[in-house]
């Protein structure tokens, strides 16, 4: 075939079989293969954009190029060509159409990679299952990165990790799923561990330690790459995938590439928890109801109730003894006391749901009420324009009580501060003591009480109280629009 024919059917080829058939016949030699180069992966690829272990160029392994970079190497047979001086009239006509056939398996590399990464967002944004999207982030990037087996892990403290995803394209070459292992080797993962960074080993046969020794003997690993997972700026685990026996190891990009599956991965996790700690919330709010409910009625029987029926019985006594003006006037005056007492108790009993003040006169005004019972010193700042929505100045009120209360019984403090301040879109309440420090904002049901219902307005609870500083209680809580 001259060099015009095979310019025409080298232009007549729409597709790679048609190609490679036209180029082995012009190497005479009908076994032809192409591969392709991918910069971008720093891989060759077949037809497929699945990777392939090539020959160095030589007889027999011809690399094409174009622009002075590779664009292919064909695999032929040496003693096709017979006259290798007359192979750069074939290359150079060649070279045209296997730099568009590159181009097109490297399109359709990057339309999978992105099918890849749809099919995982896809189990996140449906809230599935954290393990099933474990399971399926496993399995896509080590399909993607022409990697044998694959794992994902939880760092669990230490050097400990447990295995949440396993994948592998070889019956049993893989570690299984609820492993416990050590990475007390420099094996990717551990690397990780260690640095918080992607990394690389190209050479596991030199490694100690038992799980780099069950990589190697049990499962063949050769080479491995592996990327963080984090989870709200934390590191939560890795993703790793290997290369095993022979395979060449994991391409130039590995690393970058995982690192899209990994954010995936990170807010998948991201939802179970928000989910979780949802759960958590309501049964908090549930329980915190039941138990105010219980409180209200042992209050209402243990107080208010026994008055009034103190006041009760002391009618009756006044009632039986009207011709002793000494006895009924007695019996009266304790009467009036007992019934005193007792609105006095439902007062506060109404002051602990809701106070009447904070309804009828806004939350300044309630604010100023809590610091005038407060045994330890209370400076007020708060200057607000308008009155808040009821919710909103309920959870403000009731984050000062809550913290005013706490100071009292554990702080030891001289003074207290509140301030309430609206900036923009949020309102926000900070108290601040100069006791003793030291809390344990997870300890104790009232913080977590009050965080729940900060958080159900949409907003956020903070406590700084570091020992001998003093504590810092701040809530800022987005406003309606």
């Amino acid at each position: 075939m001259n060099v015009g024919d095979l310019i025409g059917a080298l232009n007549a080829a729409c597709s790679t079989d048609e190609l490679r058939r036209v180029l082995g016949d012009a190497f005479g030699d009908r076994e032809l293969e192409i591969a392709y180069w991918l910069p971008t992966h720093g891989v060759w690829v077949d037809d497929f954009g699945r990777r392939m272990d090539v020959p160095e160029p030589g007889p027999g392994a011809t690399v094409v190029e174009r622009g002075g970079a590779p664009v292919a190497m064909l695999m032929h047979a040496p003693s096709s060509v017979a006259d290798p001086a007359g192979l750069a009239p074939v290359m150079g006509a060649a070279a045209l159409a296997l730099e568009n056939a590159r181009l097109t398996v490297d399109v359709q590399t990057r339309l999978e990679e992105q099918a890849a990464l749809q099919r995982v967002a896809t189990l996140v944004a449906q809230l599935r299952p954290a393990d099933a999207v474990f399971a399926a982030v496993t399995e896509e990037i080590g399909r993607l990165l022409g990697a044998r087996t694959a794992n994902m892990v939880r760092f669990t403290g230490g050097a400990a990790a447990t295995i949440v995803g396993a994948w592998s394209d070889v019956p049993g070459r893989f570690v299984p799923v609820g492993a416990e292992i050590r990475l007390d080797s420099p094996t990717a993962l551990a690397l990780v561990l260690q640095t918080g960074q992607t990394a690389r080993v190209d050479d596991y046969s030199a490694l100690t330690g038992a799980y780099a020794i069950r990589l190697r003997e049990m499962i063949g690993v050769q080479a491995a790459v592996a990327a963080p997972i984090r989870v709200s700026g934390r590191l939560w685990g890795g993703l790793t995938v290997s290369t095993i026996d022979d395979d060449p190891p994991p391409p130039a990009d590995a690393e970058q590439r995982m690192a899209a599956f990994a954010e995936l991965v990170s807010q998948a996790i991201a939802n179970t928890e928000a989910q979780r700690e949802l759960m958590a919330s309501r049964a908090r709010i549930v329980q915190a109801s039941d138990d105010s409910r219980r409180r209200i009625e042992r209050d209402l029987h243990d107080g208010a109730q026994q008055r009034l029926i103190s006041v009760a019985l002391g009618i009756r006594l006044a009632r039986a003894g009207v011709a002793d003006p000494e006895a009924t006037a007695a019996a009266l005056d304790a009467s009036a006391a007992d019934l005193a007492l007792a609105l006095q108790e439902l007062r506060e009993l109404a002051r602990g749901i809701h106070p009447a003040v904070l309804a009828d006169r806004g939350l300044r005004p309630a604010l100023l009420a809590i610091a005038e019972r407060s045994p330890i010193p209370v400076e007020l700042h708060c200057e607000l324009a308008e009155r808040l929505p009821p919710p909103y100045e309920a959870a403000l009120y009731f984050t000062a009580s809550e913290a005013i209360a706490n100071v009292a019984k554990h702080a030891r403090a001289e003074a207290v501060a509140i301030k309430v301040e609206r900036n923009g879109a949020a309102v926000a309440i900070e108290v601040r003591d100069d006791g003793i420090g030291g809390v344990d904002p997870s300890r104790g049901s009232g913080v977590r009480g009050l965080a729940d219902r900060i958080e159900s307005l949409g907003g956020a609870l903070f406590v700084a109280s570091a020992p001998g500083e003093g504590t810092t209680l701040r809530a800022i809580i987005p406003l309606p629009a």
